[in-house]
């Protein structure tokens, strides 16, 4: 082997053991995040969004280091009504209610981008943000609501490690889960209806997610069912007249 090949092997050895060190610090500085969103769409008029993180190898709710993130996440779930709860020292989860599609959307796209909070809980430690889109249409149905959603998860900045090649990082993942979304009537791509659809988040990339569903709209119901109480009343008292 030349000099010239042996320096460019070497090279190509440090290059490694550098990306090596960057991801093995990132999985030792923030553990493995497992994130999972679920969408739950009730009626026309109730809903929530809830979260689970959970950190596999690190106790965030102990350790000092996470004091401030977690003071800047409780802000955000506060600014939005919602309430946060520790399932353990590794497991948080997040419930935000929303009333309607119009408060589902300003809801999401206010907690994932807030503008007075720059540190937030979604952001590697080199600085990178993780952040994610909601948007909804809606159309009534007569009883029903029709709904259109197009959420997107920019997950760019979070490598993906299986695409690394490398022995030691192919079974781990800076974050992995699963967006669900939960309602009465929700139609696959196959053009089946199911009570839920679920994605999985892949890093590296911007997850597009895009699903049409059905809730009911009590208001419509109930708007319809005086409506003919009414015709029934007005049929019953002319066919009196006429007896």
């Amino acid at each position: 082997m030349t000099i010239a090949g042996l320096d460019r092997l070497m090279m190509r050895g440090f290059k490694l053991l550098g990306r090596l060190a960057i991801f093995g610090c990132l999985l030792l500085l923030t553990g493995c995040l497992q994130y999972d969103l679920n969408i739950q769409f009730d009626s026309q008029t109730h809903g929530q969004l809830v979260q689970q993180l959970h950190w596999r190898g690190a106790e965030v709710l102990t350790n000092p280091d996470w004091s401030q993130r977690l003071t800047e996440l409780r802000d955000r779930t506060a600014a939005v009504d919602g309430t946060i709860r520790f399932v353990d020292e590794q497991t948080l989860t997040i419930t935000i209610p929303f009333n309607n599609g119009a408060e589902l959307e300003q809801k999401f796209n206010d907690f994932f981008n807030p503008e007075t909070i720059t540190s937030g809980l979604f952001n590697l430690p080199s600085g990178e943000a993780i952040t994610a889109h909601l948007a909804l249409r809606q159309n009534n149905w007569f009883g029903v609501i029709f709904n259109h959603v197009d959420i997107q998860f920019d997950l760019t900045s979070v490598p993906d490690l299986t695409a690394t090649r490398l022995p030691l990082l192919q079974q781990q993942q800076l974050l992995i889960g699963n967006v669900m979304l939960t309602a009465p009537w929700v139609r696959l791509p196959t053009g089946e209806l199911t009570a839920a659809e679920q994605w999985a988040l892949v890093p590296g990339q911007v997850n597009t997610l895009t699903a049409d569903f059905w809730v009911p709209s009590y208001i419509g119901i109930g708007a319809a069912a005086i409506a003919l109480f009414v015709l029934i009343g007005y049929g019953l008292k002319y066919w009196l007249r006429l007896g």
